[in-house]
């Protein structure tokens, strides 16, 4: 089958539509991620991002639905609540992009229209903006902070490279979580004349590492962390749909002479899955392929000084970003 926008659109659509012939709570269900922007393959693969609106809170916030072995569903599973100050979202760095350009599915009662609408209101305006960019970058802060308890490392670290890419990608665009995380960065920066971002976003990850290394080895540890992990815990993160995804992409990415692209979504997924099976009994196998990736990242605890400098690093060019759009743009 040859996989496009619009049949992805159709199958979300007859789904939502199944589900509410199903479940009377259901109000209105709309598509949100890379499939309203036109762009859902990579490497032959996309997850289809859809939003389930209940008149109740829902027993489960998100599930995974396999289509076929190429595509699946990642459905999240709202009350009507969530939506009840529609301008608070519309500052919100993640949801408010996502509603500003959804795609409608089902919303027969006119629900998500009206929410919509109020988020859509002045969603573009340049303080607007600005407010979303530093939400994330105030978040990517406080995950810089929390790398000084146990436990943390790498995950803060992981998270605040992820808020603190969005806070500059958030100004003009869309921001992203996962495959498509470095290539945005990379694009955006390049479109605000700040690729001094996406350069210490490389350098915070080690990504000057990347040219030793043989990627089918280290795609074949991944796997295995992560088979391991999905089998111990049955997390939604680590099912046979979601590792298809991840595994295409990387895949593709590399293919395409982006190997560096494949550094977040791999290190955050790993960190993960080892996270996971530390609570199940980690093999000392595993542990120790973990941990030489760490070493040769750079990554390793006993650096986490160095990286825990760039980090601060990275954040002030993000934080210089924001001030110099602001001024340009009168925000």
């Amino acid at each position: 089958m040859i996989i496009t926008r619009e049949k992805l659109i159709r199958l979300a659509k007859d789904h939502v539509e199944q589900l509410a012939r199903q479940e009377p709570s259901i109000l209105s269900g709309y598509l949100i991620g890379t499939v309203t922007k036109g762009e859902p393959l990579l490497g032959g693969t996309a997850d289809v991002d859809l939003v389930v609106i209940h008149t109740i809170q829902p027993t489960q916030p998100r599930e995974v639905r396999p289509l076929s072995s190429d595509i699946h569903l990642d459905i999240y599973h709202h009350a009507s609540s969530f939506y009840d100050q529609p301008t608070l979202l519309r500052v919100d760095p993640w949801w408010g992009p996502a509603l500003s350009e959804p795609v409608f599915l089902h919303d027969p009662d006119h629900f998500f229209e009206r929410v919509q609408a109020g988020v859509r209101g002045q969603f573009h305006r340049p303080d607007h903006a600005l407010a979303r960019a530093q939400a994330s970058l105030n978040q990517a802060r406080s995950a810089h902070q929390s790398l000084a308890h146990n436990g943390a490392w790498p995950s803060a670290l992981l998270e605040a490279a992820l808020l603190g890419a969005n806070a500059v990608a958030g100004l003009t665009g869309f921001p992203a979580a996962g495959r498509r995380l470095s290539l945005l960065l990379e694009a955006k920066s390049a479109e605000l004349g700040q690729s001094r971002v996406y350069r210490a976003f490389l350098r915070l990850l080690g990504a000057e590492a990347m040219g030793a290394w043989q990627t089918p080895e280290l795609l074949t540890a991944w796997g295995q962390a992560f088979d391991a992990a999905g089998e111990a815990s049955g997390a939604l993160e680590f099912s046979a749909a979601r590792r298809a995804y991840l595994l295409s992409g990387f895949q593709a990415l590399a293919e395409a002479d982006h190997p560096e692209a494949v550094l977040w979504p791999l290190l955050a997924s790993w960190d993960q899955a080892v996270r996971i099976l530390s609570n199940h009994g980690l093999p000392a196998s595993q542990r120790s392929v973990w941990d030489d990736l760490l070493a040769r990242l750079g990554l390793e605890p006993t650096r986490a000084g160095v990286r825990v400098d760039e980090l601060e690093s990275f954040l002030d060019h993000v934080e210089s970003a924001l001030d110099e759009w602001a001024q340009a743009t009168g925000a």
